[in-house]
């Protein structure tokens, strides 16, 4: 057949059959598109069915690495149970010894922004100890070794020094004779939500406890709301968070009442007592959160809904006489320091 009767025929094939040609044409069209659909990929975490580098893809979200120093559990930075610890009531300030708080808590290496919910009340770089924003407390508990005194408490070069010194023979809070002075800086004005930012460099000495710490202050305590960023001296590459709440009937029917408390460990993979880092503490009606040099560490949700009431902001240096938390006072508990740099108030909105 030649050229011609070829073409004549092919036209006639066409004409009958263009319906099916269009369809087979664009079916080769798409087989050829979807390799290369599939080399692409799709959506903001790269070849299909992959999570981003350093984190771990779970449903719809993934969780970033963990951060500086931490393994990543759940989806954050290490924690564990604290040891030992058996504190119950105590004065206000006596942060948590009692590791028997459990559920609740959520963790992740990095922290959802909530600028714009919060409003800066107040910033101080401590030229001076402002009397109008701080007070030096003078009382104690049980459990700690030291009474609170203005001695201890000192303000030089752009900074709050607090120091274990040693008492005076005889020193007691009325109740029982203390070995040491320490200190209790505390706001003189309460919030109800908001952030607190230290710039410090907290202490190391075995028995010694230095922190930021949030509190409902009354006392005798009829109610508990309580927020501890709190270094264990003893061993200042970890911190201990804590969320202290009562949770038994209102009115209380005896005071001072005793807080259930939920302390964490955290590894934070620096010496606290060698540098200054950032410590954090946002408080909301949705969560309690801490977090270290700007990344969240830890969140406690179990009990926010009784953690609403106004609360005055604590720097603090003590000595507990729970070896089993603290560790044993020795050579390294005299004269054990705590420097902040600057602290920052910020209200919820």
């Amino acid at each position: 057949m030649g050229w011609g009767a070829k073409w004549q025929m092919f036209r006639a094939l066409m004409t009958k059959s263009f319906p099916l040609f269009r369809a087979l044409q664009r079916g080769a069209l798409l087989l050829s598109f979807l390799p290369a659909f599939f080399a692409c990929g799709a959506g903001p975490e790269g070849p299909i069915g992959q999570a981003p580098s350093g984190g771990s893809s779970t449903g719809a979200q993934s969780a970033g690495g963990a951060p500086a120093g931490g393994s990543m559990s759940a989806s954050g930075g290490e924690t564990t149970s604290p040891s030992g610890g058996s504190e119950s009531g105590g004065a206000p300030g006596a942060g948590g010894e009692t590791p028997n708080g459990s559920g609740g808590v959520s963790e992740s290496g990095g922290a959802p922004s909530f600028e714009g919910r919060f409003e800066l009340l107040f910033r101080d770089d401590f030229e001076s100890l402002d009397s109008s924003r701080w007070q030096l407390m003078t009382h104690s508990w049980d459990t700690n070794i030291a009474l609170f005194s203005s001695e201890s408490a000192t303000v030089e070069n752009g900074q709050l020094t607090i120091t274990l010194l040693e008492a005076p023979p005889g020193t007691t809070d009325g109740t029982s004779e203390k070995q040491f002075l320490g200190a209790e800086v505390r706001s003189v004005d309460a919030i109800t939500y908001g952030r607190v930012v230290a710039r410090a460099k907290l202490a190391r000495g075995s028995a010694v406890v230095s922190s930021l710490v949030t509190i409902y202050t009354p006392w005798p305590a009829d109610n508990w709301n309580e927020l501890d960023i709190e270094s264990l001296g003893k061993n200042p590459e970890e911190i201990q968070f804590n969320a202290m709440v009562y949770t038994g009937t209102l009115p209380a029917t005896k005071t001072p009442v005793s807080p259930t408390q939920d302390p964490k460990k955290y590894s934070l993979g620096f010496d606290a007592s060698a540098d200054f880092h950032e410590y954090t503490i946002e408080w909301t009606p949705e969560s309690a959160r801490f977090l270290v040099d700007g990344v969240l560490a830890h969140e406690w949700t179990s009990r926010i809904e009784l953690m609403n009431l106004p609360q005055n902001i604590l720097l603090t240096i003590w000595a507990s006489s729970n070896a089993a938390w603290a560790g044993p006072v020795n050579e390294t508990t005299l004269g054990a320091q705590a420097v902040y740099d600057w602290v920052e108030v910020y209200e919820y909105k």
